[in-house]
């Protein structure tokens, strides 16, 4: 035994580094890790009546140490309890962490901050939109419950400013869609629906078209003949609904008789528009005949 005697300090400081060296080779491969984490927060409770906590973050921030391995599989959550809470603008609140997964210790949870507010309600006009045709104007829109005209009545935080709001229905879906503001307790409405009775009348347009002379039933006596015509006015105004005014570029007037006339003669006639539904700016014009005796050819007896 005496080999064990020998050098006794020298072979006890070996093994120390030994031992020493066979750590630190396993810590090398299973190092301890610290990493910071999005926690899932889950509200527990409602907030005292009257109170509502407007836009709580989903998340808040853990840190968790372990083995690199465990910590791949561990999720982190956190309680809040809201029952407690008091108003203010920055209210601060320490939550309960909670981790699953083995050989996993909690770190820092970081606190949550919280804007609770007095809640609110207040009653909204209903603004309803609709398209149209072409052509077609609205002349009447209004949200009814029942057959009565109604508002909508909204509950939420009062920092929302929900009472400066309309809460629009149309056709094409809601311009403000109170369901995607997050609150607790969850802002409120009713009804949850209403009918939208709408009344339109078809627009109108006015445009300028020509007049123009129908061919006479009968001409002149023979030997005379038309040296010219004249129209007045030459051109009208016209108005009615895009549709109806739709490829009309003039009007024909009523056509006249020439016969037994040798010399010039005027007509007052009345302007027939194309549609009963037509409105003109004038309702007659004037034809003017000019009449001459034909030079090659004799007049009858």
């Amino acid at each position: 035994m005496s080999w064990i005697a020998n050098n006794w300090r020298l072979k006890l400081l070996a093994l120390g580094l030994a031992v020493v060296l066979v750590f630190a080779v396993g810590y090398s491969q299973y190092p301890i890790q610290t990493q910071t984490v999005d926690a899932k927060i889950n509200y527990n409770n409602s907030p005292p009546v009257g109170l509502v906590v407007n836009g709580p973050p989903a998340t808040t921030r853990v840190t968790l140490s372990g083995l690199a391995a465990d910590l791949r599989n561990a999720t982190a959550t956190v309680d809040v309890d809201l029952s407690k809470l008091k108003e203010g603008t920055a209210v601060i609140v320490a939550p309960t962490p909670h981790v699953s997964g083995q050989n996993i210790s909690l770190g820092a949870v970081a606190p949550i901050t919280l804007k609770v507010e007095q809640l609110t309600t207040v009653n909204l006009d209903i603004q309803v939109r609709a398209a149209f045709a072409q052509g077609w104007q609205q002349t009447k829109a209004q949200a009814q419950c029942g057959s009565q005209a109604c508002q909508v009545i909204v509950s939420g935080p009062k920092a929302r400013n929900i009472f400066n709001n309309v809460v629009l229905f149309s056709r094409a879906g809601a311009d403000f869609d109170l369901s995607k503001v997050v609150a607790i307790p969850a802002i409120t409405w009713e009804p949850l629906t209403v009918t939208a009775h709408v009344e339109a009348a078809q627009g109108t347009e006015t445009i300028q078209v020509a007049l123009v002379n129908a061919l006479p039933t009968a001409p002149p006596p023979a030997g005379y003949h038309v040296t010219a015509v004249i129209v007045s006015p030459q051109l009208i105004t016209i108005t009615g609904s895009p549709e109806t005014l739709a490829g009309i570029t003039s009007i024909t007037l009523p056509a006249v008789s020439l016969a037994g006339l040798t010399s010039d003669h005027s007509f007052t006639l009345r302007i027939v528009p194309p549609d009963p539904s037509i409105q003109l700016s004038v309702k007659s014009a004037t034809v003017t005949y000019r009449i001459a005796r034909d030079q090659t050819v004799s007049p009858s007896p």
